[in-house]
Protein backbone atom coordinates (compact mmCIF):
# COMPACT_ATOMS: atom_id res chain seq x y z
CA UNK A 1 0.00 0.00 0.00
CA UNK A 2 1.53 3.52 -1.15
CA UNK A 3 0.34 6.13 1.58
CA UNK A 4 1.48 8.55 -0.37
CA UNK A 5 -1.07 8.03 -2.96
CA UNK A 6 -3.88 7.98 -0.11
CA UNK A 7 -2.72 11.20 1.39
CA UNK A 8 -0.83 13.78 -0.86
CA UNK A 9 -3.64 15.65 -1.66
CA UNK A 10 -5.26 15.32 1.61
CA UNK A 11 -7.11 18.38 3.29
CA UNK A 12 -4.73 18.30 6.39
CA UNK A 13 -1.53 18.71 5.48
CA UNK A 14 0.53 20.47 7.69
CA UNK A 15 3.97 22.09 6.95
CA UNK A 16 7.16 21.75 9.60
CA UNK A 17 10.68 23.17 9.55
CA UNK A 18 13.61 20.81 10.43
CA UNK A 19 14.08 20.37 14.15
CA UNK A 20 10.37 20.78 15.16
CA UNK A 21 8.90 18.41 17.77
CA UNK A 22 6.00 16.41 16.52
CA UNK A 23 5.68 15.01 19.97
CA UNK A 24 7.74 14.20 22.92
CA UNK A 25 7.51 10.37 24.59
CA UNK A 26 5.16 10.38 27.66
CA UNK A 27 2.63 13.32 25.62
CA UNK A 28 -0.74 12.19 25.25
CA UNK A 29 -1.53 10.33 21.49
CA UNK A 30 -4.91 11.63 19.47
CA UNK A 31 -3.61 11.59 16.08
CA UNK A 32 -0.08 10.41 13.98
CA UNK A 33 1.12 11.48 10.62
CA UNK A 34 2.01 9.99 7.28
CA UNK A 35 5.27 11.92 5.89
CA UNK A 36 4.39 13.15 2.64
CA UNK A 37 7.79 15.52 2.39
CA UNK A 38 10.92 15.12 3.97
CA UNK A 39 12.13 13.20 6.96
CA UNK A 40 11.13 13.16 11.27
CA UNK A 41 13.36 10.78 13.41
CA UNK A 42 11.77 8.67 16.01
CA UNK A 43 13.68 9.09 19.32
CA UNK A 44 13.41 7.36 23.01
CA UNK A 45 15.68 8.96 25.57
CA UNK A 46 17.72 10.88 23.14
CA UNK A 47 18.92 7.91 21.32
CA UNK A 48 17.72 7.09 17.42
CA UNK A 49 15.24 4.02 17.32
CA UNK A 50 14.36 4.78 13.20
CA UNK A 51 13.39 7.23 10.62
CA UNK A 52 10.52 7.93 8.58
CA UNK A 53 10.79 9.68 5.18
CA UNK A 54 8.02 9.60 2.05
CA UNK A 55 5.07 7.64 2.60
CA UNK A 56 5.89 5.84 6.37
CA UNK A 57 4.00 6.72 9.42
CA UNK A 58 4.81 8.41 12.87
CA UNK A 59 2.50 8.47 15.82
CA UNK A 60 0.34 5.29 15.26
CA UNK A 61 1.46 3.01 18.06
CA UNK A 62 -0.44 5.47 20.33
CA UNK A 63 -3.73 5.34 18.91
CA UNK A 64 -3.43 1.44 18.79
CA UNK A 65 -2.59 0.40 22.33
CA UNK A 66 -3.01 3.16 24.44
CA UNK A 67 -3.53 7.06 24.44
CA UNK A 68 0.98 7.82 25.70
CA UNK A 69 3.59 8.18 23.15
CA UNK A 70 6.33 5.91 23.31
CA UNK A 71 9.24 7.55 21.79
CA UNK A 72 9.78 11.52 20.36
CA UNK A 73 9.41 12.67 16.57
CA UNK A 74 11.55 15.27 15.55
CA UNK A 75 11.44 16.41 12.23
CA UNK A 76 15.17 16.35 10.93
CA UNK A 77 14.42 18.58 7.62
CA UNK A 78 11.59 20.69 6.31
CA UNK A 79 8.62 18.67 5.86
CA UNK A 80 4.76 18.54 4.87
CA UNK A 81 2.94 15.77 7.25
CA UNK A 82 -0.70 14.53 6.64
CA UNK A 83 -2.49 14.87 10.09
CA UNK A 84 -4.31 12.04 10.67
CA UNK A 85 -6.99 12.06 13.90
CA UNK A 86 -7.99 9.10 16.32
CA UNK A 87 -11.49 8.90 14.36
CA UNK A 88 -10.03 8.92 10.86
CA UNK A 89 -7.45 6.27 11.92
CA UNK A 90 -10.43 4.02 13.30
CA UNK A 91 -12.36 5.01 9.97
CA UNK A 92 -9.55 3.49 7.50
CA UNK A 93 -8.47 0.47 9.73
CA UNK A 94 -12.73 -0.79 9.65
CA UNK A 95 -13.01 0.25 6.03
CA UNK A 96 -9.77 -0.14 4.04
CA UNK A 97 -8.16 -3.66 4.73
CA UNK A 98 -5.26 -2.85 2.85
CA UNK A 99 -4.50 0.24 5.87
CA UNK A 100 -4.75 -2.45 8.56
CA UNK A 101 -2.44 -4.54 6.77
CA UNK A 102 -0.07 -2.06 6.29
CA UNK A 103 -0.11 -0.59 10.09
CA UNK A 104 0.39 -4.65 10.90
CA UNK A 105 3.28 -4.65 8.87
CA UNK A 106 4.83 -1.29 9.92
CA UNK A 107 4.71 -2.46 13.44
CA UNK A 108 6.19 -5.62 12.78
CA UNK A 109 8.76 -4.01 11.42
CA UNK A 110 9.69 -1.74 14.42
CA UNK A 111 8.94 -4.99 17.15
CA UNK A 112 11.34 -6.86 14.82
CA UNK A 113 13.70 -3.65 15.15
CA UNK A 114 13.69 -3.01 18.58
CA UNK A 115 14.25 -6.75 19.34
CA UNK A 116 17.51 -6.85 17.20
CA UNK A 117 19.00 -3.70 19.09
CA UNK A 118 18.23 -5.44 22.57
CA UNK A 119 20.25 -8.80 21.44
Amino acid sequence: MNLLDIFRDSDDLVSYPAGTVLFPEGASGEYMYVVVEGRVEITLHGELLADAGPGEMVGEMALINSEIRSATATTITDCVLAYIDRASFDSMLRHVPDFSMHVMNVLTKRLQFAYEKVD
